[in-house]
């Protein structure tokens, strides 16, 4: 079994990630490879850190900025992971969405297949591209950012997203352009 908490293994992922969703897209290559890289850089960081559940926090980055999201039940975590994001190369600000209380593995769960069901119909639908598209799901809300090349392509999104079973709403952040 993996050792998540092992900062190569995450390297591995997120390399993996890159090959598996490689298509056209709106950022150029080097955009790409190094918000991938900060990406990484924030989990290891994370995964290091005794105090933090890496598994609670989700960390997305596009365009150097990285936002934070999840939950933690102290204060002192929320604090830390933002503190430990901004302090990594290359990130240019942090949005911390992380929210206080803890949550339940069935929620987790739930969430998560959510969010892998939605992340599953973006990469199956030929115009948009799912690299550039971050999906997190927080008690059947899901919260779409990113960037996209159309409003058309951004409403594709909301739309797949808006018809998976479980989604109860959908926070659209998408920017066009």
């Amino acid at each position: 079994m993996p050792n998540w908490r092992n900062p190569a293994c995450l390297v591995l992922v997120a390399v993996a990630a890159l090959v598996a969703t490689g298509c056209a897209t709106t950022q150029p290559a080097s955009t790409q490879l190094s918000d991938a890289e900060i990406t990484v850089k924030v989990e290891a960081k994370l995964a290091g850190d005794p105090e933090i559940n890496p598994f609670n926090i989700d960390v997305d980055t596009n365009e150097g900025i990285v936002t934070l999201s999840g939950a933690v039940e102290k204060k002192f975590a929320r604090d830390e992971a933002e503190r430990l994001a901004r302090g990594t190369e290359g990130v240019r600000d942090v949005i911390n969405d992380i929210r206080l209380g803890s949550r339940d593995l069935e929620d987790r769960v739930s969430d998560g297949w959510i969010t892998t069901k939605i992340k599953t119909k973006l990469a199956a639908d030929p115009e948009l591209n799912p690299f550039n598209i971050n999906v997190d799901t927080k008690d059947g809300i899901v919260t779409l950012s990113g960037r996209v090349k159309t409003a058309a392509d951004a409403e594709e999104a909301v739309e797949l997203a808006r018809g998976t079973e479980g989604v109860q709403r959908v926070q659209n952040r998408l920017e066009v352009g």
